[in-house]
């Protein structure tokens, strides 16, 4: 674990980070989606408002990869999508190896709405893949 592993055939993969603001009283929530070669095709970024701790940022987060209010509702909310899609897998990955979905979830924070790049990401970004 810890190094990027090739996809199967058909497989995405998405990483996702949150995070947290309590002074601002919000959270940020960022994806990145890698093809099967583990190029770049698309991202996410949001926030919002709420003072959530990590654990429920991270679902959130999740949900808003699986999708483009307490705990129990979220994780239900990741299941459902989950079933439609069928084949989900997760593991955790420590943070300096899902930079890219980190610096997009501190974005969010700076920004006044939700942000999707797709083919081409922005510069700071593509600088963090």
């Amino acid at each position: 674990m810890g190094h990027w592993e090739k996809r199967k055939f058909g497989w995405v993969k998405c990483n996702v980070d949150a995070a947290v603001f309590a002074s601002q009283g919000r959270i940020g929530f960022g994806c990145v989606l890698r093809n099967l070669e583990g190029c770049f095709f698309a991202a996410r970024c949001a926030g919002m408002a709420g003072s959530f701790g990590a654990r429920e940022a991270e679902a959130l987060g999740i949900r808003e990869a699986l999708s483009p209010n307490g705990f129990g509702l979220i994780i239900e909310d990741c299941r459902a999508l989950i079933k439609s899609i069928r084949e989900v897998q997760f593991s955790f990955v420590r943070r300096f190896m899902n930079f890219a979905a980190y610096s997009i979830a501190r974005a969010a924070s700076s920004l006044s709405g939700p942000q999707e790049w797709n083919i081409v990401p922005l510069l700071w970004l593509l600088n963090n893949l």
